[in-house]
């Protein structure tokens, strides 16, 4: 996943200044746990970096538009988009996934496909490494998890990543299994089993204290 590594988010403020080149890449409506918006993806090429601008369509109507994020300017125009939708797809893919069909432009349907199709498929066989080698040897933390009733499941992402509820119950926490931590971004907590533990009970002694209140 080294693109996704490489690419730099932007300030959706900021329009690239002396463009060389703006296309339109492709179009895909994305399913975002809500309701299905429809996304527009074009290519901005100026004299050192591509950058990736989305559109974002909900019932025929234009309700946001950004440079998401920016990569060297390297290659042809169709290989920078491929790098940059790759990345893109990668970043988002917890939070919304492409659904065919596909409205093709610098990249064919069928590159289109190959992209969201590889990503997929690494995400599955991430996935499925990461459940056998929890079956072979759990680790605390994901045993911990599991005791907590916080259903950890394989992120995909590579075969330690994981994802589980945040014990907070509105999103989720990322766990490594391989240095066998957690991480929650939203609460600002972090750390192994015990901490997980801790977190835990935190949260439930909230609950109890708000409802002896």
């Amino acid at each position: 996943m080294s693109t996704a590594e490489h690419a730099a988010h932007t300030d959706p403020e900021v329009f690239p200044a002396n463009v060389e080149f703006l296309g339109f890449i492709c179009g895909w409506d994305c399913y975002t746990g809500v309701d299905t918006v429809h996304m527009l993806f074009y290519l901005i090429r100026t004299k050192d970096r591509d950058w990736l601008e989305a559109v974002v369509k909900y019932s025929n109507r234009i309700i946001s538009r950004n440079c998401i994020m920016s990569i060297a300017r390297h290659g042809s125009k169709r290989e920078a988009a491929t790098r940059l939708l790759d990345a893109h797809v990668r970043s988002r893919v917890h939070y919304e996934f492409p659904v065919p069909p596909y409205q093709s432009g610098l990249l064919t349907n069928g590159e289109l496909e190959s992209v969201v199709g590889a990503i997929a498929e690494e995400l599955k066989h991430n996935s499925r490494v990461a459940e056998e080698e929890q079956r072979r040897h759990e680790a605390p933390i994901i045993k911990m998890a599991r005791a907590l009733g916080l259903d950890p499941c394989p992120a995909g992402h590579n075969d330690s990543a994981w994802m589980a509820n945040c014990p907070r119950g509105v999103h989720w926490i990322m766990i490594s299994s391989s240095h066998n931590e957690f991480g929650c971004g939203y609460c600002h907590r972090k750390g192994g089993p015990e901490e997980l533990r801790a977190f835990y009970d935190h949260v439930r002694h909230e609950g109890d204290s708000h409802a002896g209140a």
